[in-house]
């Protein structure tokens, strides 16, 4: 069996429309990689012609099950020692795989390497809200410089990525939890920035409550590998506000009152659930490290 440095994975979805093209300008300008395709159980012509191009390397999906786990079948099927994620829209430029490729093979050390877009936010206005949204709480509760948290195009170190398989969504929010998963786990990465074709044929299959389910996924990744991040700044406020709560009851009814008493409550149990998450998220490194370590 062929041993590949680079398999590039295409999820597709009813894109009869876009992937043939897609994988003859995969398949001639990348002669070197591996190209996987997963259809997802589309209802359209997308599985026949891509197992035409590349029969050997195009599987499918009985239903479907969300762009995230045909990621995951993909990398799972892939040989390279790097996956390259590609839309199978089409709107991921030949130049701009070839750009991520040749990053990596610039530094082999890198484990990842996530893709800015010039045009992220041309896709309408409640998209673009949407991913203004996503991109805000990702650098808020990660803090680091997110401004395009999911952008599909990107590339893994497939021995990294597979590990964390069971915290990343089947959905679309693939894209963002992985880039927050990247931070938390310490991935050495780096981004690009990159310019993206319009889709020719088809719609979208995002929707707004993807967009919705993302930034609770986002919440619960930082919950996980660093609750004391999420945990710490409730606590903080919820003293605050009760130490508030106090002062106005003194100015107006010259008391303590009892309104501070819930604020206070709920502090110290959000503190002492901040310090259990902390302890349950070491022992879950802990047991990752001894998984990766064997």
């Amino acid at each position: 069996m062929h041993q590949y440095q680079f398999s590039i994975v295409v999820p597709a979805y009813n894109e009869a429309g876009n992937i043939e093209s897609l994988l003859q300008k995969l398949g001639s300008s990348l002669p070197e990689c591996e190209v996987i395709v997963v259809d997802d159980g589309s209802s359209d012509a997308t599985f026949a012609i891509a197992s035409r191009i590349f029969p050997d390397t195009t599987f499918r999906h009985n239903k479907n099950r969300g762009q995230g786990a045909t990621l995951k079948t993909g990398i799972r099927k892939a040989s390279g020692e790097f996956v390259v994620l590609v839309d199978g829209d089409g709107q991921h430029p030949v130049e701009a795989v070839q750009a991520v490729i040749e990053r990596v093979q610039a530094d082999p050390t890198l484990d990842a390497v996530l893709t800015r877009r010039d045009n992220i936010y041309s896709s309408g206005h409640l998209r673009s809200l949407g991913k203004l949204v996503i991109n805000f709480v990702a650098h808020k509760l990660t803090g680091e410089d997110i401004r395009d948290a999911n952008c599909g195009l990107r590339a893994f170190r497939r021995a990294k990525i597979i590990p964390f398989f069971f915290q990343l969504p089947d959905a679309f929010s693939f894209s963002t939890t992985s880039t927050v998963l990247a931070y938390m786990e310490d991935f050495r990465l780096t981004w690009i920035d990159i310019s993206m074709r319009l889709r020719e044929k088809g719609t979208s299959q995002v929707r707004m409550s993807h967009g919705i389910n993302t930034i609770v996924l986002v919440f619960r990744l930082i919950v996980l590998f660093n609750p004391l991040k999420f945990f710490l700044p409730l606590t903080g406020y919820a003293f605050l506000l009760g130490v508030f709560a106090i002062m106005l009851s003194f100015f107006t009814s010259n008391s303590l009152g009892k309104n501070y008493i819930f604020f206070f409550l709920f502090g110290s149990l959000s503190f002492i659930l901040g310090l259990l998450s902390e302890q349950l998220s070491n022992i879950r490194k802990e047991l990752v490290f001894i998984k990766n370590d064997r």
